[in-house]
């Protein structure tokens, strides 16, 4: 028969509580360890902001098709933007509308985090843009290429 040491209970109530503080450790990552949705954005906020883009590209006036461009609008939950906007560098300061687009963007992803809503996830294709006479208008301005017009050129 093996003779226990002197120390035998204080190495015992050691060992007892080793395994109860990692038990205890666990514990509290578990409880520390549940995500919590970040807070949602408004959505009056991201329309707000959609507002601010529309009001900024304006009729888009141009003279040229060289002065229109698309800018990619908002954030889908699987990726990609939502939607393109034709806009003319002949009457928007690109800086600002770029800026006022990456907001809408930050915006739009927040929404998605927080809402239970899922995407389409189907690819929205940067369609180009071009300069025209709008229909009823004396005046070119910048549209969206139609399925038509984005391999001429």
């Amino acid at each position: 028969m093996m003779a226990r040491s002197p120390n035998f209970p204080a190495r015992a109530a050691a060992i007892a509580m080793h395994r109860f503080s990692i038990l205890f450790l666990l514990g509290c990552a578990a409880c520390g360890a549940t995500t919590s949705a970040p807070p949602a954005v408004p959505a009056a906020h991201a329309q707000d902001t959609l507002r601010q883009i529309r009001a900024m590209v304006g009729a888009a006036p141009c003279g040229a098709s060289t002065q229109c461009h698309t800018l990619a609008l908002g954030a889908k939950a699987c990726g990609g933007p939502e939607a393109y906007l034709a806009w003319s560098s002949a009457a928007t300061r690109e800086g600002a509308l770029l800026a006022l687009a990456a907001r809408y963007r930050a915006q739009r992803e927040a929404e998605n985090v927080a809402s239970p809503l899922l995407s389409d996830c189907r690819l929205v294709e940067d369609p180009g843009a071009l300069c025209r006479v709008a229909v009823g208008a004396a005046q070119r301005a910048c549209a969206l290429r139609g399925p038509a017009e984005r391999f001429a050129d």
